[in-house]
């Protein structure tokens, strides 16, 4: 499969997967994280637009690059495979900046300023990283949730005003998935 038809079809699917996700959250786990249906509702306004940026103009080419280099490395086990080229490697790392603005769900668009989560977007991170999860077949989220996502916001965010309440939601959903796939 050409690399824009297996971009098309990963990315697609990985934004159904946090969708499905996210449905989940709204219809199973509505009462155990105490949710109204006005933040169901919200939550499922959000997620429709979930990595939207991902086609965006900026990010698209650069994007079919970036997930060629994970193919190629996670699941053809072609470790040597590298960009083609210098041009194309920083075309990605300004791609990936530009959807890390444009996502909320990523930690990095505080960009060492202060930025407040909210139950949305620590609720949607989690069916993101459910999705990557449920994608390479690793079960559960946690691991993502404890190496990858905790470092990223230990670095970008310097003002965790609310970040009890954020963990709270965010472990709490993890929880709930994990409940799930018993």
């Amino acid at each position: 499969m050409n690399k824009v038809d297996y971009y098309f079809i990963r990315t697609t699917e990985h934004i159904h997967r946090v969708q499905k996700n996210m449905l989940t959250v709204v219809t199973e786990f509505k009462s155990e994280l105490n949710l109204s249906d006005e933040n169901c509702r919200q939550l499922m306004f959000n997620v429709m637009n979930h990595d939207r940026s991902k086609y965006s103009k900026q990010q698209f080419m650069p994007y079919i690059e970036l997930t060629e280099y994970y193919r190629q490395r996670k699941e053809l086990k072609n470790l040597e495979y590298d960009y083609p080229s210098k041009e194309i490697k920083d075309s990605v790392d300004k791609a990936v900046l530009h959807h890390y603005n444009n996502e909320n769900h990523h930690p990095e668009i505080a960009n060492g300023g202060l930025l407040k989560w909210d139950i949305y977007n620590a609720i949607e991170t989690v069916c993101d990283l459910q999705a990557m999860a449920q994608e390479f077949n690793e079960g559960v989220c946690r691991n993502y949730y404890e190496n990858v996502w905790k470092p990223k916001q230990a670095k970008h965010f310097y003002d965790d005003f609310n970040w009890i309440q954020v963990t709270t939601i965010m472990n709490a959903v993890i929880e709930l998935f994990e409940e799930k796939l018993k």
